[in-house]
């Protein structure tokens, strides 16, 4: 977020633009207005009225039973918000989320033995099933502790870190309902056992609590003011930093705004103002993003040293080979301008057979990815290109070789900070940040900066057809659409390998212009057409299937997802985003 600074009677953004004077923000929140364009922001307030927390609100009370469980184990509470914070989007990765998720984002593409599972879109018990499970019953039992502790046992102590913990749950739950559509959430919010038949919300009432969440929470935080504070190991995404939670929380309220653009424009546009206004602020700098440190990185990088619990994208890219670098992803590096793309080369190998990069010499000169939906191919990196990996020094980052068993995860950057903004402008949700264009080129220096390689992104934009004069500008013209391709397709790079965001993106937007899977074997979505959700848990069919919403599979699509992407034919649709 950009800060205001007071001179002679003005106030300057950091970045230099003079703007109408308005009061500075500081981290306890006192002077509240940060976007000179909106309207003063109201504490408690999330689209100009009162917000309704009454079905996320936690019950008056709690038996004297689980009140003193509860004081008995406050010991452990730090330990129970480290595995929740470190676990997230972690456990089972390459089952829960590479396999599925990082494959229909057009990241990877399969190239070993998982032709009749999920990467072909066949539902796998196993394996999707397994994200269902570790939130329901890990992450939200965890949750459970954490919420009843922090509400019941000292509510003034904890009360940054009661909403920090919302505020990742809610995080968490978009990526589910993003996954699955409708799911159960409004008795887990409230830190309830959940029944046995346990009822569905519908994907709108998912979104709207999680809003409300969010803006509760960045309301309620106050850094630095709360007796109880997480030491730096137990919060496993900010060190303790409690204005961060601040800007994160409101840079996901302007990504999930975003998402619900084209199906409520006006909720979406009120979100967004909202996050935009929130005196917190949005992510500041590359020191705001989200992450997961490994537990194998050593202390000094923010892991624990273990010999377990790598990078599972640096196991599943090189280690087991059982991905490779996707054609959509080959044709990005080279095709969006005159020359590759520098972070290319950092992030994949050139085709080698596997016993050759391990002694570290690459064989071929080009790079080369696979279509996705490729039933022939076989466990060999001399066709394909794998990811580069740092595997001889486990424990060290090397930025000749991005990815390695200690590199992070990267769940939301200071990159896509700025492409959303960017996004924000095209739909004139904020003019206080710059035009979309410069919001653009911000964003993609940002994807540069995060990769180390600063100096090489003006160049890079520089070289984009759209500006060396191979193809029409649109951020010269006044077609949104075109405009929103750019930022889209763009974004989708600065977000690799983050599956959860680029295929839900993709799905919003039908933006990058994927290549269609080449064939599936999920007898509901048709050749030509594209997976659009995951299905049900089977257990939930066998033991809740009073609730589970009917008529659903895996080419349903979700209830942002306005428009499909290609017609009965497997040909693009005309996209629209500006409803």
């Amino acid at each position: 977020m950009k800060r205001f600074i007071k001179t002679l009677g003005i106030y300057s953004l950091i970045c230099g633009a003079t703007v109408t004077a308005i009061p500075s923000c500081t981290d306890g929140f006192t002077d509240i207005n940060t976007n000179p364009f909106e309207t003063p922001y109201e504490p408690g307030t999330s689209t100009g009225d009162s917000i309704n927390t009454t079905d996320i609100s936690m019950p008056d009370t709690i038996s004297q039973e689980e009140l003193a469980r509860l004081k008995e184990n406050v010991s452990t509470i730090g330990q129970v918000f480290k595995n929740f914070t470190y676990q997230g989007l972690v456990d089972d990765y390459q089952r829960s989320t590479n396999l599925t998720h990082d494959i229909y984002a057009g990241y990877f593409a399969n190239n070993t033995n998982f032709i009749n599972n999920s990467p072909n879109y066949v539902y796998t018990q196993d394996w999707s099933a397994r994200r269902w499970d570790h939130f329901y019953k890990d992450r939200s039992a965890e949750y459970k502790t954490l919420v009843n502790t922090f509400y019941y046992v000292d509510r003034e102590a904890y009360k940054n870190a009661f909403y920090m913990t919302r505020i990742y749950y809610a995080f968490l739950a978009s990526t589910m309902t993003d996954t699955y559509g409708e799911m159960p959430f409004g008795v887990y919010v409230q830190g309830k056992a959940a029944p046995e038949k346990c009822p569905y919300n519908t994907q709108e009432e998912v979104y709207d609590m999680i809003f409300r969440m969010l803006t509760e929470a960045a309301d309620s935080i106050q850094p630095g003011q709360c007796s109880f504070k997480f030491a730096d190991r137990e919060d496993k995404c900010y060190n303790g930093d409690e204005a961060k939670w601040v800007r994160f929380a409101n840079t996901l309220r302007l990504r999930l705004a975003l998402r619900i653009s084209n199906v409520d424009p006006e909720r979406a546009r009120k979100e967004g103002v909202a996050a935009l206004n929130h005196p917190g602020g949005l992510m500041m700098s590359q020191d705001d993003r989200m992450r997961t440190v490994p537990n194998y990185a050593p202390v000094s990088m923010g892991g624990e040293d273990d010999s377990g619990l790598e990078n599972e994208v640096a196991n599943c890219g090189f280690r087991y080979s059982d991905v490779v670098m996707s054609l959509d992803m080959e044709q990005a590096y080279k095709n969006l301008g005159s020359a590759l793309d520098p972070r290319c080369r950092i992030c994949w190998y050139r085709p080698t057979p596997k016993n050759f990069l391990e002694v570290g010499r690459e064989m071929n000169t080009d790079y080369k990815g696979c279509a996705i939906g490729d039933n022939n191919i076989s466990h060999e990196t001399n066709v394909y290109s794998p990811l580069k990996c740092n595997h001889h020094e486990g424990k060290v980052l090397n930025d000749n070789y991005w990815f390695g068993y200690c590199r992070e995860y990267l769940w939301l950057g200071y990159a896509e900070c700025k492409f959303l903004l960017a996004e924000a402008q095209l739909r004139e949700w904020t003019y206080a940040y710059g035009s979309a264009e410069e919001l653009f080129k911000e964003g993609i220096r940002e994807s540069f900066n995060y990769y180390h390689m600063a100096d090489s992104a003006d160049i890079y934009i520089n070289r984009l057809n759209i500006y060396n004069g191979t193809q029409e500008n649109p951020f010269a013209g006044s077609n949104k659409e075109a405009q929103l391709e750019q930022i889209i397709t763009q974004k989708w790079l600065a977000v690799f390998p983050n599956g959860n965001e680029g295929w839900a993106e993709f799905r919003r937007t039908d933006y990058p212009r994927l290549n269609n899977h080449l064939s599936n074997k999920d007898p509901n979505i048709a050749n030509g057409k594209f997976i659009k959700r995951v299905s049900y848990s089977t257990d939930e069919y066998a033991y809740n299937i009073e609730n589970v919403p009917e008529g659903v599979n895996q080419s349903t699509r979700v209830w942002w997802d306005v428009e499909d992407t290609n017609n009965s034919n497997g040909e693009r649709n005309t996209p629209n985003n500006f409803r």
